[in-house]
């Protein structure tokens, strides 16, 4: 069993998992800290705290998860990679909002809900437009070696 489980992270989706499992404690930590010690509202809790999940998330991701890289240029990269996120962003702060608001959850649990949501977004949005190897189609009458 433990020999299943140690394929599977060394993979791209379960190292993805890791990464995005250390992001979420980082990202997680600084809501509760911002919103119950300092008293920011959840929203901007979870603003801050999705920044500084994203910095641990983007080195993860440049240094170990994914094998392939799509773009030689690191600011086309960066530039899709910022889009995402932003997409992300969106999708957390409304998520949140919506089941804190008008769900009556509590912003922590909206928090856990919302991650799962955000966690196959992210991976299939950045393995897609980021980093997968590059497709070479056959082109008819030409042989492709």
């Amino acid at each position: 069993m433990l020999i299943k489980w140690r394929g599977y992270l060394q993979g791209e989706f379960g190292r993805y998992l890791v990464a995005g499992g250390l992001a979420f404690l980082c990202d997680f930590s600084v809501l509760y800290v911002l919103t119950d010690v300092v008293g920011t509202h959840y929203l901007w809790s979870a603003f801050f705290g999705y920044m500084a999940g994203l910095v641990v998330s983007y080195s993860l991701n440049i240094k170990w998860v994914f094998v392939h890289r799509k773009y030689d240029s690191w600011l086309a990269e960066l530039s899709i990679f910022n889009l995402i996120v932003v997409i992300g962003l969106l999708l957390n702060e409304s998520l949140i909002y919506w089941l804190v608001e008008f769900q009556s959850v509590n912003y922590l649990y909206a928090k856990i809900v919302t991650t799962g949501v955000i966690l196959f977004f992210n991976f299939f949005a950045k393995k897609w437009f980021l980093f997968r190897s590059p497709v070479v189609l056959p082109i008819p009458g030409i042989h492709n070696d």
